[in-house]
């Protein structure tokens, strides 16, 4: 399959272990600020990276990859012994998907809009980015917080229960969905290629223009699909 070449796949791991740096060093200089846990840095981004430049599905296993590599750092894991009902039973597996499975893979929805950046033009494209974002980053939230309305329970500021749990969660990660997106419009404007691939090698053409590079590339799938 074209999307998943041995390229699409080096790609993959590359940019995973790219986030898992990332996310230890920013776990690292923001330890301790948030009692229960989280921090605020570019951990998501090497995940957009790879949404943007080859689609949903390869940015969800560079997601989960990303998820696999930092379990291996290290989880808590709570008792469930200590819970009742279908905690007991379900709670410890519920907790590890929703706190480390699913938190960085469900970043890789950004993916959705690799389509839409590709074939869009100037405000088109920041658009499908901000979307994407944006989309990646409350998914990976509204994980944190649904772990944390279920086995985190806390009270801040006068607040608690389910409540609690998404203003404590929010307090990292809106900051982070912010920064993320921010340095993905800068990649985008800045740095075209990291995102495209496409951009790069069709400007090895001689095209400089954004239409003549889609006008190209349109062609050459063409091509491509007659072969």
């Amino acid at each position: 399959m074209k999307n998943f070449s041995v390229k699409v796949l080096c790609e993959i791991a590359i940019f995973a272990a790219i986030g898992f740096v990332l996310d230890i060093l920013q776990g690292g200089i923001w330890k301790g600020a948030f009692a229960n846990g989280g921090s605020i840095g570019f951990a998501m981004v090497p995940i957009f990276v790879i949404c943007y430049r080859r689609g949903l599905v390869p940015g969800l296993i560079c997601g989960f990859l990303l998820s696999l590599v930092q379990m291996l750092g290290g989880i808590y894991v709570i008792n469930g012994s200590s819970m009742e009902g279908w905690k007991q039973t379900f709670g410890p597996f519920l907790q590890i998907m929703l706190d480390y499975v699913l938190a960085y893979t469900v970043v890789g929805f950004a993916g959705a809009f690799a389509g839409m950046y590709k074939k869009g033009n100037g405000k088109t494209k920041y658009i499908a980015i901000i979307c994407g974002c944006v989309l990646g980053g409350m998914l990976k939230y509204f994980s944190h917080a649904f772990a944390g309305i279920f086995f985190w329970p806390g009270e801040m500021w006068g607040v608690s229960g389910a409540l609690y749990s998404w203003l404590y969660n929010g307090l990292y990660m809106i900051p982070n969905i912010i920064v993320c997106t921010v340095v993905m419009i800068l990649i985008a404007k800045f740095y075209p290629m990291f995102i495209d691939p496409e951009v790069n090698s069709h400007r090895t053409h001689g095209l400089e223009n954004d239409d003549e590079v889609r006008t190209y590339a349109d062609n050459a799938s063409i091509e491509e699909d007659k072969e």
